[in-house]
């Protein structure tokens, strides 16, 4: 994929889940693409040339306060934060449902809800792109808290694409299937991980949501399976 084009001034994109392999990723796309990228990260740790927050992004009181930090405005958000939990739906823990919720969807609500006045205030609009996954679109047993979750934040960009579209935000989400990272191919060591996107592909498409050339999209549940 080409290496899409930032606005023509320093652009200012937040990307929550900088921990993770596909926060990290985007994070770096966005910095080479020219953005000022501010990174939320749980352990304080650092990553060059980013603005870093260490914030628990479930504690609404410390999402504000991250927002008051960065200012505004605002081109982009990437909420990448998330998790998954799998096993028999009648055999898991209650307390699954709580962790589900609270890493997949409040984290994500409380993000935007905190993030938008600094979108909105960007007289140039912004864009938001979010991320489902695979079974929030075609599930199947030992899913079901982790597609539920994951479609409702699939069914959150569909809605905010339709409500922000007056103020110039795009909203979007994503859907990868297993990625190639390290703990996938511990926790799969029989299947084929050539088949499996990279974070780093999966970037590339969030980059070009963000960019000039993504603009005239919103609503959309982009597929990003590889070839599994």
């Amino acid at each position: 994929m080409s290496n899409p084009s930032p606005p023509e001034t320093p652009a200012r994109a937040l990307v929550t889940g900088g921990n993770g392999n596909l926060g990290a990723a985007v994070a770096r796309r966005l910095a080479a693409a020219g953005y000022e990228v501010h990174v939320t990260v749980q352990d304080g740790s650092a990553r060059g040339g980013m603005h870093v927050h260490t914030v628990d992004l479930t504690d609404r009181a410390a999402v504000a306060r991250m927002a008051a930090a960065i200012g505004g405005p605002l081109d982009a958000v990437v909420a990448t934060v998330g998790g998954f939990a799998g096993g028999p739906f009648a055999a898991m823990d209650p307390a699954v449902f709580d962790q589900q919720y609270d890493l997949n969807l409040k984290s994500t609500l409380l993000t935007l809800h905190a993030t938008y006045p600094l979108l909105k205030a960007n007289p140039r609009g912004g864009s938001v792109v979010l991320v489902g996954n695979r079974p929030a679109l075609s599930s199947g047993p030992g899913v079901a808290v982790s597609a539920a979750m994951k479609a409702a934040v699939i069914h959150l960009a569909n809605s905010l694409a339709a409500e922000w579209k007056p103020d110039r935000i795009t909203v979007n989400a994503i859907a990868p299937g297993i990625m190639d990272t390290p703990q996938n191919r511990a926790a799969m060591p029989t299947a084929d991980p050539a088949t499996w996107p990279t974070p780093e592909q999966v970037a590339d498409v969030v980059a070009f949501l963000l960019a000039r050339e993504g603009s005239i999209v919103s609503g959309a549940v982009v597929p990003v399976f590889g070839r599994s």
